[in-house]
């Protein structure tokens, strides 16, 4: 087994081919982008999710033909590849799901439901509260409505809870593939673990890719250790662009990440609690900067730094992603204050332009490291 584009591509084109059979029986597909719309109810309907946050830099320049040029590369290429129907996950979606995470994706989401029927998530503005709580239960609960409606098919609670069994047993391999570099020596490299943890693609077989991410459990652990280098914990925005992930492993390891689809959307459903409230509770605990107060993001990263031994942050911000370029304003205070560790904050986009200039700021960040690693190592 090698955990790279090969192993991607392979997997890729399986799931591809299983989707298009589903689909020519009359199977479903449904577009999400954001980890608080819970696959469960799509999957307990009968459909089949699909992750559309794009990465290509290529779709942006189409994007711009409706979106402004200083907007999140995130979004734009999302829009674009839709625009331009050049991706197949969103060109075979039959409706779209869209958390209303932030103002950029929300104006987007207008626009695009005239490509496609866009359904948009009103998520509260806080976590916290009884009151949220049941703003963002009402809201599954139209969801489930409409996927019925879309699919034909009623959600029965015991396909629901089969379906949150299955997705907590993905939430449990998560964990437990990350937790791999824990120990003094990590057993998988950032890109490697990215690629283990990503459901790449339709998610039309899940006990498939548990398997898949069983085995590499169980590769890893065989194959050993990595070489020491810097271990750092990487935050902020989805990795959708894996440039900043790459820079960082020429002289680092990330050992863990915290973006969206790392750490922070892990939250194990209570699988003995009234269903739809239960999915409710358990994505609210997603740690997102478009909810304030955001107390959550700080304390898990607290505890992630201190359970994998990091010796550093860096915190990924896309260019005009304003949730997270302020929030790490004070994510850095205390990162460096309270937490105790460096913290280099990554402002960039999807293209190339700037490779040089980011090299040579995270390549000084980890050489400041190095001492303190050592004086660590020396128990000093």
């Amino acid at each position: 087994m090698k955990l790279d584009d090969a192993y991607m591509d392979r997997i890729e084109q399986e799931l591809f081919a299983r989707t298009m059979v589903k689909k020519a029986e009359g199977t479903k597909v449904v577009g999400v982008y954001c980890a608080f719309t819970p696959r469960e109810l799509i999957v307990a309907a009968g459909g089949i999710p699909v992750a559309l946050c794009a990465s290509s830099n290529d779709a942006i320049l189409v994007a711009e033909q409706h979106l402004p040029r200083n907007f999140c590369p995130l979004v734009k290429s999302s829009y674009g590849l839709a625009l331009s129907d050049t991706c197949p996950y969103f060109h075979f979606s039959d409706l779209l799901v869209a958390d209303s995470t932030c103002e950029g994706k929300r104006k987007m989401y207008e626009i695009l439901s005239r490509i496609k029927p866009v359904h948009q998530l009103g998520l509260p503005q806080t976590a916290d509260g009884e009151q949220a709580l049941q703003i963002w239960v009402d809201e599954l609960y139209r969801l489930r409505a409409l996927l019925e409606d879309q699919t034909g098919s009623q959600i029965a609670d015991q396909n629901l809870r089969d379906a949150i069994k299955q997705y907590n047993r993905i939430r449990e391999l998560i964990t437990a593939t990350y937790a791999l570099n824990k120990g003094e020596v990590p057993l998988l490299s950032g890109c490697e673990a990215s690629i283990a943890v990503d459901p790449i693609g339709f998610e039309v077989d899940l006990p498939s890719f548990i398997q898949r991410m069983e085995q590499v459990i169980e590769w890893a652990k065989k194959r050993g250790g990595l070489k020491p280098r810097p271990r750092i914990l990487l935050t902020g925005c989805p990795t959708t662009c894996k440039k900043v992930l790459e820079i960082i492993e020429e002289s680092a390891w990330v050992v863990a990440m915290e973006n969206c689809g790392g750490l922070k959307t892990v939250n194990i459903v209570e699988e003995d609690e009234e269903p739809m409230v239960a999915l409710a509770r358990a994505t609210l605990k997603i740690a997102c900067p478009c909810m304030t107060p955001n107390r959550l993001r700080f304390e898990l990263l607290a505890q992630l730094a201190d359970e994998y031994q990091v010796d550093g942050v860096v915190d990924l911000t896309w260019q005009a992603c304003h949730p997270f370029n302020i929030e790490s304003y004070s994510l850095g205070r205390f990162i460096q204050d309270e937490v105790g560790i460096p913290f280099l904050q990554i402002e960039t986009d999807y293209s190339e332009t700037d490779r040089s200039w980011l090299q040579v700021r995270i390549e000084a960040f980890v050489e400041m490291l190095m001492p303190l690693q050592r004086k660590q190592a020396a128990g000093l």
